[in-house]
């Protein structure tokens, strides 16, 4: 006879309702991983641990609700009968096919409604959205389709405050900021408060949630020597305002407890983020948050099975994916062209094993036929009428480039982490309005920036991390106006060192094994005729 499962949820946690010993231990198994570091404890060492723990809890039956639908799918294929109980979700508010901004319907962008209609149904997914493919838009329309209490998750300043801009140009909703900080208003009633709409980062709802004690807020204040050194009267001031420090820490904690319970939808973007713990806490705390939405197009791609498995439990399963092929076959993303430059004069004093930061500043930065590499690039893409993006990740190596390239003749700015958003925002525009041939720009180029159409992108700071990469080609990708509608892409083999030979060499197989961009890396140069450009005249 076949057994019955029956998993009980909520909003964060799922129970397995009465399951036989076999069903928990199948779950067990299914929500299993490897702990990060367990072969150097000695209870691995020694046989007694296989270094593998679980995300269900086996006394009670419980597991992060995220999970929930992983788990019956797997338990269905185990042969197993499942049955969900689950509390209703609240209905959306809004209208079945919302409008955002002024932009005319484009069938070539269904997508974005798709996913927001099969949120609706599973109430918790990730959706895998390559860059270019308009996370932000994706959850507007998810807030005005849901319209109800939101929270819009993210760890970068600058992503939170465009996307509080946005909604608020674009759904004409006023925004409230939890982060930078702010700390939504206060209301005419002399309370704190907070808009339907909020923008927040990951760093302030964590520091607001932090526990703590009065031992640890009298360590925090005062060192060892001031406790000798007191006298009794001062060592009873000394507990009384650590007490008091406690008291107001976990005053905030309940008041930051207290408002996560009140959204009902949870926007996690570039949610591959998520899979650190402080995501994890802060989204068990929204227990009323039924409808929650992971953006990013690099899901599960942390080494660690643990942080991967995190992001399922923190916001359910990928319910969607669109691809880097899929946007650029329907030319929403540029088609891209690679071409890798094969170095050729080994710097001196960079050895097979130099360690990895020698090896950086030697091999990258300081990299002399590289360098001039990247400025005869750029200077040629200038002759056709294309602006470039030189994307690095070391202050010293922009510095280096930027002067390499005024000496050329070229236009050029610099913007990295120390910019504020109105420099960022005035150097893009250079940018977009051909004020300048080139822009070289830090890791804040990653995420969270509106890059305007650039013909080339350089991959000047090398590294090897995937989701990275991604992001870094996606600033190339968006569709052109004028022009062919292909963007330029140029890295390096960087072969002289152990280190940076292995980087590129798994750039190169992340660019050679995703769909759409492995079938036009060129065998010798771009062919810039050949590919619809026109020289200008000198």
């Amino acid at each position: 006879m076949t057994e019955i499962v029956t998993i009980a949820s909520s909003a964060v946690n799922a129970k397995l309702h009465e399951p036989s010993r076999q069903a928990k231990l199948e779950v067990q198994r299914i929500l299993s991983y490897r702990v990060e570091g367990a072969e150097h404890s000695s209870a691995f060492k020694s046989g007694n641990w296989d270094g593998r723990s679980s995300f269900l809890d086996f006394r009670s039956g419980v597991f992060p609700a995220g999970f929930v639908h992983f788990v019956g799918a797997n338990l269905r294929r185990k042969g197993y009968e499942v049955r969900f109980v689950t509390k209703p979700a609240p209905i959306p508010l809004g209208p079945e096919n919302p409008r955002v901004g002024s932009f005319p319907e484009d069938p070539r962008y269904d997508y974005q409604m798709e996913v927001v209609r099969r949120l609706v149904k599973h109430k918790q997914i990730i959706a895998q959205v390559a860059t270019g493919g308009g996370k932000s838009l994706v959850a507007r329309l998810a807030f005005a389709r849901i319209n109800r209490p939101t929270l819009f998750l993210t760890t970068r300043g600058i992503l939170m405050y465009q996307m509080k801009e946005a909604f608020e140009r674009d759904l004409g909703v006023p925004c409230s900021v939890l982060g930078d900080g702010q700390f939504g208003h206060v209301n005419a009633a002399g309370q704190q408060a907070v808009k339907k709409m909020c923008v927040g980062m990951v760093q302030t709802l964590m520091s607001r949630l932090e526990e703590t004690t009065v031992e640890r807020e009298f360590e925090k204040l005062y060192d060892f020597a001031d406790k000798k050194r007191a006298s009794k009267a001062d060592a009873e001031k000394m507990k009384a305002a650590a007490e008091r420090k406690c008291a107001e820490q976990n005053a905030v904690r309940q008041q930051t407890i207290s408002l996560l319970a009140k959204f009902e939808f949870v926007i996690l973007e570039e949610a591959h983020e998520a899979s650190g713990n402080s995501y994890f806490e802060i989204l068990r705390h929204c227990k009323n948050a039924h409808y929650r939405l992971a953006l990013t197009g690099t899901p599960f791609m942390k080494d660690d099975e643990e942080a991967n498995m995190r992001l399922m439990a923190s916001s359910g399963p990928i319910a969607i994916k669109v691809t880097e092929k899929m946007l650029i076959d329907r030319e929403i993303l540029a088609k891209p062209y690679f071409k890798v430059i094969d170095l050729k004069k080994k710097p001196l004093k960079l050895l097979r094993g130099t360690g990895w930061q020698s090896a950086y500043r030697i091999g990258i930065v300081d990299n002399e036929e590289r360098n001039q590499a990247i400025v005869a690039e750029v200077a040629r893409a200038a002759r056709y009428g294309l602006s470039s993006m030189v994307l690095i990740q070391q202050k010293k190596h922009g510095e280096i480039l930027q002067n390499l390239l005024k000496a050329k003749g070229l236009a050029v700015e610099f913007i990295q982490g120390e910019n504020d958003q109105t420099e960022r925002k005035r150097a893009l525009n250079k940018l977009a309005t051909g004020k300048i041939d080139a822009l070289i720009g830090t890791t804040i180029l990653d995420v969270g920036v509106d890059v305007p159409a650039v013909g080339l992108i350089i991959l000047a700071g090398g590294g090897k991390a995937e989701v990275a990469l991604r992001q870094r080609i996606g600033r190339g990708l968006r569709a052109k106006k004028n022009g062919p509608n292909v963007a330029l892409i140029v890295d390096f083999t960087d072969p002289f060192n152990n280190h940076t030979k292995s980087h590129a060499m798994q750039r190169y197989r992340i660019i050679l094994e995703t769909e759409g961009f492995g079938e036009n890396v060129v065998r010798d140069d771009f062919d810039f005729e050949a590919l619809g450009f026109e020289r200008k005249a000198a």
